[in-house]
């Protein structure tokens, strides 16, 4: 049995998102199942549009996700392989081109941009929907070429498209997929700059790297009969090919940067604080299902489990709601001391001046909220009541203020807290439950009351915790400054 080999090949010309990350996971999900190789390959050739540092941000986030690659630019593999990044191999793409026009399956092609443009106009005035190249130069003589090549006339190549092909794939999502010649004109391989075009040097590169199985986008469905005549006219072996349904946004239009989504980039969702682990999982989890109802899967449990049989038919929607919920399981999962490690990365420090408080004491605040916080940043939002002297908000008053005699249990409360000798969790719980007894009070009527004065907050963790870590003076002062 042939080794697998799949290939996930972003172009530089943005950032690692949400769409491609999901492609390249199932790559290597798909690779390391059957103990395959999974390979980045750069594909560069559209220059005009690519962005600097984007390959760099392609493999860092790659490599945080977890995504790691057996062969890329950074760990080429064997020579036969040839060249891991488009840009370096535009002179094989043009001898391959050559090789094309001289078995008669490409031809030189010396039309304008504005040749061109009229064609186009005319197919248009006559209602033609799907227009296509008229193949003015497909049949051009020798002596014809030679004078427009003599006069450095400049020419594209492009595939002749075989009358009345058909071609049929055994799609791993759509099953059979046929395409046929009728809908398609004669394409550019080569432009007129010397640069291969997509279609072209995909299919030299797949050949090149022995690619067995291509998983991408539906995006790109329309362009696998194009590569299968390429494959075709080399005499190569088509690789099988997988066309994985759209990602969609909450209304169900194409998940996009410009969609309702505000994280599309992985970078964002990085510096958001999310866990690389959590969001490995919940990617694996767009447009394939694991056998089951388990959803909580790790990296290897994924590859052990994998079967591409199992890629849907159907869009996957983005749901933020359920990302945050399966990376605030993966939070809850971390040690004590690797959530504080995390965790504190994500602290403001021009909101919250940690250089005064003691480490220990910080510790404690922050392990408060472990079970609470879905992500890391998401840890500031519960942090203003211990750092910063916050003001009761009045629409919380009012509910307090909706408690019958809800004065009471405070003012025990605080005559209570205010003698007591020793600072300790165990104190301050016999407080309140005392504080309950005299007041004949118990459940919402006390805690509130006493939560929300002691605290300035009306939610948040054990509530002798909180008040612990608050210290004895705060509380007090908290208490004094609620006016009844």
């Amino acid at each position: 049995m042939k080794k697998y080999r799949l290939r996930y090949a972003p172009s530089p010309t943005g950032y690692l998102h949400i769409g491609n990350t999901r492609t390249a996971l199932m790559d290597y999900l798909f690779a390391k199942h059957y103990n395959g190789d999974f390979i980045v390959r750069i594909e560069d050739t559209d220059i005009a549009r690519n962005v600097e540092d984007a390959i760099d941000s392609q493999f860092s986030n790659l490599n945080w996700l977890g995504i790691i690659p057996d062969e890329s630019i950074l760990n080429p593999g064997a020579s036969k392989y040839g060249k891991y990044i488009q840009s370096e191999k535009l002179e094989i793409y043009r001898e391959h081109a050559q090789t094309l026009i001289n078995n008669n399956f490409a031809y030189k092609c010396f039309c304008s941009s504005e040749d061109l443009e009229k064609d186009y106009e005319k197919q248009v005035a006559r209602g033609i929907v799907a227009t296509k190249y008229s193949g003015k130069c497909a049949n051009l003589d020798i002596p014809t070429i030679e004078k427009l090549e003599r006069t450095q006339t400049e020419y594209s190549i492009r595939f002749k498209v075989p009358a009345n092909g058909i071609w049929t794939i055994n799609d791993l999502v759509r099953g059979q997929v046929t395409f046929e010649a009728k809908d398609l004109g004669d394409f550019v391989i080569i432009k007129s700059n010397g640069i291969a075009t997509y279609n072209f040097a995909v299919v030299v590169d797949d050949h090149d790297m022995e690619i067995t199985h291509v998983v991408r986008g539906e995006e790109h469905i329309s362009n696998t009969p194009r590569q299968m005549m390429i494959f075709d006219a080399f005499n190569w072996v088509y690789p099988d090919f997988c066309h994985l349904t759209l990602i969609v946004d909450s209304t169900g239009k194409k998940l996009s940067k410009r969609s309702g989504n505000s994280l599309f980039f992985i970078e964002q969702y990085r510096s958001q604080g999310y866990l690389p682990e959590a969001m490995f999982n919940y990617i694996a989890l767009l447009g394939w299902s694991p056998p089951g109802e388990q959803e909580i899967l790790n990296k290897e449990e994924l590859i052990s489990i994998f079967d591409e049989k199992r890629f849907s038919k159907s869009p996957s929607t983005f749901d933020m709601v359920k990302m945050k919920w399966i990376n605030s399981q993966y939070m809850k999962k971390l040690s004590d001391e690797k959530y504080l490690d995390f965790i504190k990365n994500f602290i403001d420090k021009t909101r919250f001046d940690t250089t005064s408080k003691t480490k220990e004491w910080i510790d404690q605040v922050l392990l408060l909220f472990k079970k609470e916080v879905e992500f890391g940043i998401q840890i500031n939002d519960h942090l203003n009541i211990f750092f910063n002297d916050i003001q009761i908000d009045q629409e919380v008053r009012n509910q307090l203020e909706e408690l019958e005699n809800y004065e009471i249990p405070i003012t025990i409360f605080k005559n209570k807290i205010a003698n007591l000798k020793h600072w300790s969790i165990e104190a301050i719980k016999e407080v309140i439950k005392e504080t309950g007894i005299e007041a004949n009070l118990k459940g919402k009527n006390l805690f509130m009351p006493i939560r929300i004065s002691a605290s300035k907050s009306q939610h948040g963790p054990s509530l002798a915790d909180v008040i612990f870590l608050l210290g004895q003076t705060n509380v007090l002062k908290n208490i004094d400054s609620f006016k009844f």
